[in-house]
């Protein structure tokens, strides 16, 4: 049916059309996950287009493995870039994924029932399967109001290498990653609960990479317009720089010896 030349459909239609149950569009809606605006005469929901694209996203994101909480935090942003999404559930799954076939490689060489016999070796069981150090490297998020100018200025800044950048149709950039030898730094849209640096205050975090050449990496972030904190200084067996950047994020640069 339709009004004003739009589209509607009633919950059995949807169901019908798409091969969700009843059942499943009515939980959807009892969680807040979809709850549709417009209504019939006699009250019943009707979904509109703009209804529909919020299923299919609800739908993609699921499938990609996302819990149903997960998704309704990110349908509450403003932007959303289904890319970038399911490639982070990617490398997260990838990561477990590493961790499963450690963890069956491991008991291979001892079986349940002999760790049955004592139950210390629970302990160890749960040990068994720590973060390899060279697999599983360390992920740094960040919030920018402009990721794009981030994504440009990390790397001219501080010499990070060029990652994923991630455009939604209107090609803006919600997300991107940069590379560096401590593993990839995410840089992020803002979003409800997460928001850039106030320039009015201290930071109250810091983000700390070790660099092979530290004399050449300060000269380079002085040069492109970086806040020297702290210049070069050696501190506990490190020499080491501190530095904001155009966003006010606090960076400690270092080298080992």
């Amino acid at each position: 049916m339709g009004t004003g030349g739009e589209s509607y459909w009633r919950v059995g239609e949807l169901s019908r059309a798409t091969g969700l149950t009843v059942r499943t569009l009515h939980h959807y809606h009892q969680i807040g996950l979809l709850d549709p605006a417009a209504r019939t005469g006699g009250g019943h929901r009707l979904y509109a287009p703009a209804d529909v694209r919020r299923l299919m996203y609800i739908v993609i994101l699921r499938r990609a493995g996302l819990s149903l909480a997960a998704i309704k935090e990110i349908l509450e942003q403003d932007r959303i870039d289904v890319a970038a999404l399911i490639d982070q559930q990617r490398r997260d799954l990838e990561s477990v994924l590493m961790d499963t076939v450690e963890f069956g490689r491991r008991l291979q060489d001892a079986s349940i029932d002999e760790l049955s016999r004592d139950p210390r070796r629970l302990r160890e069981l749960i040990n068994w399967v720590t973060p390899n150090p060279i697999t599983s490297q360390p992920v740094v998020p960040l919030v920018y109001a402009d990721v794009e100018l981030a994504y440009r200025t990390l790397i001219d800044m501080f010499g990070f290498g060029p990652g994923l950048i991630a455009r939604d149709a209107d090609g803006h950039v919600g997300y991107a990653e940069v590379t560096g030898p401590m593993g990839n730094v995410r840089l992020h849209w803002p979003r409800p609960g997460l928001s850039p640096p106030d320039p009015d205050r201290d930071p109250s975090s810091m983000t700390t990479v070790e660099v092979a050449d530290l004399d050449a990496h300060y000269a380079q972030a002085r040069a492109a317009g970086a806040t020297i904190v702290r210049p070069l200084t050696t501190l506990h067996g490190s020499r080491e720089y501190l530095a904001l950047d155009h966003e006010h994020h606090l960076w400690c640069f270092q080298h080992e010896g």
